[in-house]
């Protein structure tokens, strides 16, 4: 029973990390559009502003995703460098156990950060997720404070904190992976346009409404890249 048991543990370990992997390479590969967006020379694509699967657009002729309102690099480069460290944090702590509590300030700060510079993206949203993305932003914040708090009474305890750590991690990363879940979709329903009548279905031609107009706009995208 207990052989069965951990090898159902295992094989959850490495299914997670694996889930993992693939979200934090398909973001990694947006990385190279997002700093170079604007200077590429590909004035087709980006004067309709920044697409959520911006790396499929430049991919695939003719793919169209959902408008981003947010810049390339004050927010989606920051958000997606936050969130890969998340991510790789998280793999590693299950790879080895003890590197959760060695780690666990930087992640849980990391995770805080992301929350907060997650807001005004958040409050920006006008197609119906904004409560969804704010409550996201919350968890990001509150779990990261617990884990600190964890963290900083941990020996009291240490049984019950290394189960609190567990949630913590789980939970930060979970919200942090939210988009994946999000964009999964998106994807699929825009194949099935592609397959139905041979064209990818069309966002717009123009950016949107909010986008270059948002706080994140306040400072040049250089802030955003050398962060």
């Amino acid at each position: 029973m207990s052989q069965t048991k951990a090898s159902a543990s295992s094989a959850w370990v490495k299914a997670a990390i694996a889930f993992m992997a693939i979200v934090a390479l398909w973001n990694i590969t947006k990385l190279p559009f997002l700093m170079s967006f604007g200077n590429d020379g590909n004035v087709a694509y980006n004067s309709r502003g920044v697409e959520l699967s911006i790396n499929l657009g430049h991919w695939v002729k003719g793919y169209r995703s959902n408008k981003m309102r947010t810049p390339p690099c004050n927010f989606m480069l920051v958000h997606s460098a936050l969130g890969l460290t998340i991510l790789f944090m998280m793999i590693l702590s299950l790879i080895n156990q003890t590197w959760r509590k060695r780690y666990c300030k930087p992640f849980f700060w990391f995770a805080i950060i992301e929350g907060i510079h997650a807001i005004p993206a958040s409050l920006a949203n006008d197609a119906g997720f904004k409560p969804l993305f704010l409550l996201a932003c919350a968890l990001l914040v509150g779990t990261g404070v617990w884990g600190l708090e964890t963290n900083k009474r941990y020996f009291d305890n240490e049984a019950r904190a290394e189960k609190h750590l567990f949630i913590q991690y789980t939970v930060v990363t979970i919200v942090n992976s939210f988009a994946a879940f999000l964009e999964v979709p998106n994807m699929i329903s825009a194949f099935k346009s592609k397959t139905a009548d041979g064209t990818f279905h069309s966002h717009g031609d123009e950016p949107h409404k909010v986008f270059g107009h948002t706080l994140y706009d306040a400072l040049p995208e250089k802030v955003g890249m050398t962060i």
